[in-house]
Formats: C-alpha cells, structure tokens, sequence
C-alpha cells in the first residue's frame, strides 16, 4: 500500500519510511528501510522491538534481516514454504492479537487471534 495512494491513512504514523527515499539505499530484500524507520525514532528504537506488517516474501526477508518481528498477510496463493521466516501468519489483519506483541488489546470486544 502506497503512501500517495491512502493518504489519510498513513497522516496517523509519526514517519514515515518508503522505498524511494533518498536515504533508503538498498531495496528490499535488504534491511535499510525498515531501519532507517526505527533510527527516525527519539530515541532510536532497537529493531527487536519493532513490528513490521508485511505482505510480500521479499518484505519479511527484509524485516527479519532488520531483526524485527513480521506479521505477515500473504496473498492466499502463495507457498505456504514462502512464509516460514514471519514471526506469525494471519489471514488478515482483522485476526491480530495484538497482545501476542505487547501491544494493548483492541478495545472493540471481538475475540483476536488462535
């Protein structure tokens, strides 16, 4: 997803780090953007303790090169072989429980994750 393409949704983020920034030297699979994400943090954040949302193969590669945990929503085709290396697999990001990550629970009363 595409910051131009859903701008009301990606003005909620802090910063935000895409593939054509200048200082994004390397593309995915290689760690640089994910980061520089977390070095744009105050203080910097430690890469263990970021969560990455990812839907590609080449995005988790990246993120686990970052040494950040992956959620990974894979298109439902893809080997399932391809999907090893996120820390969890959801079919879609509706499934998060987001206390698996020490993040608070959603506050809607719906019952998340397995």
């Amino acid at each position: 997803m595409h910051a131009k393409a859903r701008p009301k949704l990606f003005s909620l983020f802090h910063h935000k780090v895409c593939i054509t920034d200048p200082e994004v030297k390397r593309g995915k699979p290689e760690p640089d953007m994910y980061l520089l994400g977390a070095a744009r943090f105050t203080p910097k954040a430690n890469p263990t303790q970021c969560l990455v949302f990812e839907d590609s193969v080449v995005g988790v590669e990246a993120a686990v090169r970052a040494k950040m945990q992956v959620v990974m929503v894979p298109d439902y085709r893809i080997d399932k072989e391809l999907t090893l290396k996120a820390t969890i697999v959801l079919k879609s990001l509706l499934d998060l429980d987001p206390t698996l990550f020490g993040i608070p629970a959603f506050k809607d009363g719906v019952k998340r994750g397995s």
